[in-house]
């Protein structure tokens, strides 16, 4: 075989190898870009309770400012879990503890968990363009919540969703917490369980507290 013919052969083989290169390339960006980031978050969530509410995740936020500090985006929207041994603080408004806050909001007084002093409560937020979903889990002064940002398509399923999570999470995560057994907090304006006059309300507290986050009118943990 001549040089040129060899030469030839070569070229070939090497346009071959380019093409087969930059077919598995293209192969990945279709399929490989659009995965979700696996799961578990924050070392506790799998991937099917997560994506079920905000879609594909793109990413992942592990805050430990407290017990827990978790931000999952999605592509229809974001998931905040949050959980506090402090529930007065982080939850509660206006004075009032996290149980009186939330039973202000819902209407109702939670649901009982079995075998447990917790209550749960959830509602559906409808003040915004985008409706914010949320579910709490309160025990003794302890409390963990989940919610909705900006989730294009909340709504009572989605708020019946987050319940179940965080009655399925929220023994996990707050494990061994010692305030799930403590006095979730007084009520301002109840006599018999009012704090000091010179003491700071819930929401003053919160604000200089770095485990709970700014706190939109009604959404207590936002």
């Amino acid at each position: 075989m001549t040089v040129v013919a060899q030469m030839g052969t070569l070229l070939r083989r090497m346009r071959v190898a380019f093409l087969v290169m930059l077919l598995v390339g293209v192969g990945c960006v279709g399929s490989c870009a659009g995965d979700s980031v696996a799961g578990p978050y924050c070392g506790v969530f799998e991937q099917d309770d997560v994506t079920s509410i905000v879609g594909r995740v793109e990413s992942v936020e592990d805050e430990r400012s407290s017990v827990m500090g978790c931000r999952i985006h999605g592509e229809r929207g974001i998931l905040v879990a949050i959980s506090t041994t402090d529930s007065w603080v982080g939850f509660g408004q206006g004075g009032n503890n996290a149980f009186t806050t939330l039973e202000t909001i819902t209407g109702g007084e939670g649901r009982e968990i079995p075998g447990t002093g917790a209550r749960v409560f959830s509602y559906l937020d409808a003040s915004r363009q985008y409706p914010d979903a949320y579910a709490y889990w309160l025990e003794g002064r302890a409390g963990f919540t989940m919610y909705t940002v900006v989730a294009e398509d909340a709504d009572e399923t989605t708020v019946a969703a987050l319940e179940e999570l965080v009655i399925k999470y929220a023994p996990q995560v707050l494990d061994g917490v010692a305030s799930r057994t403590e006095d979730p907090g007084p009520n301002w304006n109840d006599p018999a369980t009012s704090a000091p006059s010179g003491e700071p309300s819930a929401v003053q507290t919160a604000d200089s507290s770095n485990e709970a986050e700014s706190t939109s009118t009604g959404s207590p943990g936002r």
